[in-house]
């Protein structure tokens, strides 16, 4: 639904970028209230709605509130001004390249490098960056941002997997699923004391895994995949399955267990551009500088 607060935010955005062509992504976009378009009849010729449904009416609405849209295909509408724009460019492309590019600047930004071995709690290991995921919580829009990509790559798989529940095992992990659960109506469940800095003190959150369900493990950064593993015994455990696994960022793409077929990131670290490394202990990092140099 677009509020009208929100559409007071697009209008401000539309008005105050008057050079700029202004692409409106309306996916799963199923209802707003009559006539709220109608006040961008004069930037007509700057806009451009894609991923236009016929679901509470809303192209409908569209064809109302903006009289001079043109349409490609069904789901595309434009201004007459922008033929010339809509004949030279893949709208779909620009968007597509658009995120990506939005992803890494935001995530690239949570990368620390201190210049010594920084110990990765969830495995034990070493690591020469750390992608910091707490400081994304500070700022709201780009939180935000990545949480609705983050649901846009989860929900298909909600959907044909049957996903029963989200489940994770460390504090930003619970943040992010619970954030999730909440926006896909998904329930979660949070399995505390995963991982090698703390103890098995799983107590009742165990209890929560029911037989026969289908659970997805939601992380917020995966390195060796120690925790997933853990998690995946406990699932099984209590003869649950464990069928799909989703979150913000990985240490490599061929991360496989032969635990679970399915997993998605929004972003690898070789598209950060950084070498990623690992080390048992810190003298290994000190020895790799050294060949380095």
């Amino acid at each position: 639904m677009i509020s009208d607060n929100l559409f007071k935010e697009i209008f401000e955005c539309i008005n105050s970028n008057q050079n700029k062509v202004i692409i409106l992504d309306m996916r799963n976009i199923v209802f707003y209230n009559p006539r709220l378009f109608g006040d961008l009849e004069p930037y007509i010729d700057k806009i451009v709605f894609v991923n236009v449904g016929n679901v509470g009416s809303v192209k409908q609405r569209l064809v109302e509130d903006l009289e001079g849209l043109e349409w490609e295909g069904e789901s595309i509408g434009f201004g007459t001004g922008l033929k010339v724009f809509m004949m030279s460019s893949n709208i779909c492309e620009l968007i597509n390249s658009y995120r990506k590019d939005k992803i890494i600047e935001i995530i690239f930004d949570l990368v620390e490098n201190e210049n010594k071995p920084i110990l990765l709690e969830s495995s034990g290991l070493y690591g020469n960056y750390y992608v910091n995921i707490k400081k994304m919580f500070l700022n709201v829009d780009n939180f935000y941002f990545i949480m609705f990509c983050l649901a846009e790559m989860v929900y298909p798989y909600i959907i044909s997997k049957r996903i029963n529940a989200f489940v994770s095992s460390s504090k930003n992990g619970a943040i992010i699923a619970n954030i999730l659960g909440g926006l896909l109506d998904v329930k979660e469940v949070h399995l505390i004391g995963v991982g090698p800095k703390y103890s098995m003190e799983l107590c009742d959150s165990v209890k929560c895994i029911q037989e026969e369900r289908k659970y997805a493990y939601i992380f917020d950064f995966m390195c060796t995949g120690t925790e997933l593993k853990i998690v995946s015994a406990l699932i099984n455990s209590k003869r649950g399955y464990l069928v799909y696994s989703a979150g913000i960022a990985r240490y490599k793409e061929n991360i496989n267990f032969n635990l679970i077929k399915d997993m998605d990131v929004i972003v690898d670290t070789k598209e950060l551009g950084i070498k990623y490394k690992i080390f048992g202990e810190p003298g290994d990092f000190e020895i790799e500088k050294e060949v380095v140099k």
